[in-house]
């Protein structure tokens, strides 16, 4: 029996992407894939190209169209880059911003019916204050000082703008932690936690955390069940990062860092690490990474679990199932 839909994917070989896809292949949709090279995602249909790119990204959805035929024609827009160096905001601008506005109107081109713009909390920006939090109805915060929440939220509303012609749904999970064959910086710093390799202060920031099948089956309802124009955050709570090094830890059997940072000595640690990224600029821990730890990203995931009946499963659980992994030396 021939699948009764088809799902373009972009982002498709990714943490995230690549669990969505298996998860559609599974309900028996026909997925299509846009890959930088072919011989990627087993089952689904692979076409080469880039976001960056939109004639690649044209003709790859023509393709899909031709062999969608009668049947509709959905699309998952999930790439993304997720970058903290001062040297990457150049192809973070060409990444998120222009290549979101590349999918958006080979989309419309190609007559998709339903497109699920795959954003980020980080869009919405930090509260003040760890007892806050913002929710679905939060406006976006384009002006933000990190080059990846500014982009992200500008493509989200470059996919909102066009809800007016297209039928746009956004889905906006929190940090994803899981357990995957693709890379996540969530997995590499619980890693890091598990080997005892944190320091003695934690930084005094919040997170909003969510599993990665959590992610998944979330942004599988806000495909299936969205309401046109509508954002729908996919977290399943927010924790202050001590605390959430605390349980990793405390899972792990190791020691967690012995206390929680100042936010004024936090601010002393990112300018100093500023200077000397400018002399010697870092991979991973960037100066922009640690100013994004010194902050409280706070959100409630209210329209999810009241529109679309998401019910993601406590994220202490994920936790454990990932820290009994790394211990047995898997991960990052």
């Amino acid at each position: 029996m021939s699948a009764s839909r088809c799902v373009f994917v972009t982002g498709g070989t990714g943490f995230v992407g690549s669990a969505l896809v298996a998860r559609l292949l599974a309900s028996g949709d026909e997925v299509h894939v846009l890959a930088r090279r072919a011989g990627v995602a087993p089952g689904a249909v692979a076409h080469v190209g880039d976001v960056t790119d939109a004639k690649s990204v044209g003709t790859a959805l023509a393709h899909a169209s031709r062999a969608a035929g009668s049947r509709p024609l959905d699309l998952v827009h999930l790439a993304a880059g997720i970058r903290y160096r001062r040297a990457d905001r150049a192809l973070l601008e060409r990444t998120n911003v222009e290549g979101t506005r590349h999918v958006l109107a080979a989309a419309r081109g190609a007559g998709v019916r339903r497109f699920l713009h795959v954003s980020s909390v980080a869009a919405l920006g930090p509260v003040a204050r760890a007892d806050e939090a913002l929710d679905d109805t939060a406006p976006l915060r384009p002006e933000q000082h990190s080059a990846y929440c500014a982009t992200k939220a500008r493509a989200e509303e470059l996919a909102l703008q066009a809800s007016s012609a297209l039928d746009v749904v956004v889905a906006s999970p929190g940090v994803v932690f899981g357990l995957s064959a693709a890379h996540s910086n969530s997995l590499h710093f619980l890693a890091r936690a598990v080997r005892g390799g944190l320091g003695p202060l934690a930084p005094p920031g919040s997170l909003s955390v969510v599993g990665l099948a959590d992610t998944v089956s979330g942004l599988a309802l806000a495909l299936a069940r969205g309401a046109r124009g509508r954002r729908y955050l996919l977290v399943e709570s927010a924790w202050r990062l001590d605390a959430l090094l605390a349980l990793a830890c405390r899972t792990a059997g190791v020691r967690a860092p012995l206390a929680r940072a100042g936010s004024g000595p936090w601010r002393f640690l990112v300018a100093g690490a500023t200077l000397l990224d400018r002399l010697h600029p870092a991979e991973r821990v960037t100066p922009e990474s640690l100013a994004l730890l010194g902050q409280h990203f706070r959100f409630e995931a209210r329209r999810a679990r009241a529109e679309l009946g998401w019910r993601p499963r406590p994220f202490a659980e994920e936790l454990g199932e990932i820290v009994a992994f790394l211990q047995r030396g898997g991960g990052a």
